[in-house]
């Protein structure tokens, strides 16, 4: 047998020792993604009939955006972005995915690096708790995604207490299928809050996707009643939405205890933000915002972000520097110390970590696409719909059978005043070039199911 001589011992400990003390120093990520919250939709937000006190507090503890975008106005395209950095159509995921092949506009690029592959590689422990929403068989699992361990839901819109959608239950521990009991935003924040203690001594990187406020409106009764006695005039539906954001932020103060409670709060980096716009037809409120999900308008993509990270980002920021789903890819990479060598190649994210610490934003003549395939306009079904923002100036198609038209977003925020593009046609045909590269660039991604 060969002799270890007790100098390679000592140094085999020393690095062990050198490398757990490292890993300890990085942050915890917590990313917490509201389903479908509009932007007027938090008492920080302007809300008068909502109150979050708890989201609230992260924004009085960090920062507040007023100006930050999705890449898409539903669900599983701006999940992609978030998860990959990317333009949705560049990993495959221009639309929402659907278990019915026939009706599903994504398959998430099977050779695309997701966050989860990232920080999973660099030693962190990965988790993702709550919706999926981007493909539920393999390759395409959380688990095959990059997430260690995975609890919760695999599709879009689900009962929050029955747990089934097409007639099947899509609750999974991993890979397994479970049947869980009571409302699901209570089981989500369980989860959670055990995760949190179970990984105490390890850095972590988790996403929590609750379902609420999305559609159907079913809020615990509790906090029902609860709406209806504070505001007795109150619409049902609203009330019911009211409750549902209501009983969300009670949640995640509960998870903000547990962190403090296991002195893991000061070295977590914490994020809120809204998937896409709110669903006016679903009693959601995007202020002053034209639109809503499913629109390229404002009230499709702005949606609220907040960040909180003790001793790191300064406390009661608020910024309207433009940013977007794509950064936080870069930006969370940076705060976990991650080299750009190991994630800058072909991200369209920019790393605004200045941003969130000292309210220094990061100046890029970017430009960034919003898109939606699946068109439920009135004329065709199917389609994809684009529209464009490189600085003050978005190019929107809302549906396929309404024009293209600009709007200055500085000086008409609000989009009442379309541009036709006549009227601007240098400016569009520097678009136009724009829309074109890009579409023979993102052609080469196939974004349909593989035939079986």
């Amino acid at each position: 047998m060969k002799k270890i001589s007790f100098l390679t011992i000592l140094t085999y400990f020393i690095f062990l020792h050198c490398s757990y003390s490292q890993g300890q120093e990085r942050p915890n990520i917590l990313v917490i993604t509201a389903d479908d919250l509009g932007y007027g939709d938090l008492s920080s937000y302007g809300a008068q009939d909502i109150k979050s006190p708890n989201i609230d507090q992260i924004a009085q503890k960090g920062i507040l955006f007023t100006n930050f975008h999705t890449t898409s106005s539903v669900c599983s395209p701006s999940r992609a972005s978030m998860l990959t950095g990317k333009s949705p159509d560049k990993v495959g995921v221009p639309g929402v995915v659907r278990h019915n092949s026939s009706n599903s506009f994504g398959y998430l690029s099977e050779n695309v690096t997701t966050i989860g592959d990232l920080f999973k590689d660099q030693g962190y422990q990965t988790a993702m708790i709550g919706k999926w929403h981007l493909g539920d068989e393999a390759p395409n699992l959380p688990n095959d995604r990059g997430f260690e361990f995975y609890k919760g839901w695999l599709v879009g819109m689900t009962d929050y207490y029955k747990h089934e959608r097409y007639g099947q239950n899509w609750m999974r521990e991993n890979k397994t299928p479970i049947v869980p009991e009571g409302h699901v935003t209570d089981i989500f924040t369980d989860w959670t809050i055990d995760f949190i203690k179970e990984k105490r001594n390890e850095p972590f990187c988790l996403f929590l996707n609750y379902t609420a406020p999305h559609s159907p409106l079913q809020p615990r009764q509790d906090y029902l009643d609860k709406v209806l006695k504070e505001n007795p005039n109150i619409d049902e539906d609203r009330a019911k939405y009211v409750g549902l954001v209501e009983h969300m932020d009670k949640s995640i103060g509960d998870i903000i205890s547990t962190l403090e409670d296991t002195g893991q709060l000061k070295n977590t980096l914490i994020l809120f933000l809204s998937d896409n716009g709110g669903a006016l037809r679903h009693a959601a409120s995007n202020a002053n915002l034209k639109g809503q999900k499913g629109d390229m308008y404002e009230g499709g993509v702005r949606v609220p972000l907040i960040a909180m990270w003790e001793g790191q980002i300064q406390a009661n920021q608020k910024t309207d520097h433009y940013a977007a789903i794509t950064d936080l890819y870069p930006t969370l990479a940076t705060a976990a110390q991650i080299s750009e060598a190991h994630w800058a190649d072909g991200i369209d994210g920019i790393n605004q970590m200045e941003l969130f610490k000292e309210g220094t934003p990061t100046i890029s003549d970017r430009t960034v696409f919003y898109m939606r395939r699946g068109n439920n306009s009135a004329c065709v079904d199917g389609t994809i719909c684009y529209a464009i923002q490189k600085g003050k100036w978005k190019l929107v198609q809302n549906s396929a059978c309404e024009p293209f038209v600009f709007y200055d977003m500085i000086a008409d925020p609000e989009e009442t005043n379309p541009i036709p593009t006549d009227k601007m046609p240098k400016k569009f045909k520097n678009f136009q070039k724009e829309m074109r590269k890009h579409l023979v660039k993102v052609g080469a991604t196939p974004w349909a199911r593989p035939a079986q």
